[in-house]
């Protein structure tokens, strides 16, 4: 494949691995009627069948050679969107804090800012990095152990792991993102 074949597929915004994250974020509506209407477990199965495509749509990407720049924003904006609303509906439902939510929010929307920001300044996307996958799954986690009733310890055990996960990725993002700014040459983008 020529350089330049390479770089038109990563320009690509149609893909079948972004179309998998925008399905997710598709998914949130389906799964907060489900539980604003008390079907719990209807709307647990839904949010497993997002959770798949979060799995599927990284290495789809990888596997037909669909990363793109495009994709590093659609894949953690669309589990943004799932984890803020699932939780927002929650905290409406008095079954979650109103402080870990608004916390768990606040850095999502400074991480989003941040990395326009980068992107305008200094052409990179900022990927998603590891921790705050793990933060994700560990939100998952918790989001499944209140959505089921599981006990209270379960609950307070993976809201723990989750909050201490969104504080290391986010000062983990954050040294990231003054790294890439004072770097002379930004980085390339890697998936």
């Amino acid at each position: 494949m020529s350089s330049t074949s390479a770089h038109k597929m990563s320009d690509k915004i149609w893909t079948y691995s972004n179309g998998l994250s925008m399905l997710r974020a598709l998914l949130t509506i389906p799964s907060a009627v489900l539980l604003w209407q008390g079907h719990n477990y209807l709307a647990y199965s839904i949010g497993v069948l997002a959770y798949i495509t979060d799995l599927l749509d990284g290495w789809l990407a990888r596997k037909l050679n669909e990363v793109s720049e495009a994709g590093k924003v659609i894949d953690p904006l669309a589990d943004k969107i799932y984890v803020a609303v699932i939780t927002g509906m929650l905290v409406v439902q008095g079954r979650l804090p109103l402080w870990f939510v608004a916390l768990v929010i606040a850095r999502d929307v400074l991480i989003m800012l941040a990395g326009i920001y980068l992107t305008k300044r200094t052409g990179f996307v900022m990927p998603s990095n590891t921790a705050g996958k793990i933060a994700v799954f560990c939100m998952i986690v918790m989001m499944s152990c209140v959505v089921l009733e599981a006990p209270a310890w379960s609950i307070e055990w993976s809201m723990g792991a989750a909050l201490v996960m969104v504080l290391v990725s986010s000062v983990l993002y954050v040294v990231r993102f003054f790294n890439v700014l004072k770097s002379p040459t930004p980085p390339t983008s890697v998936a």
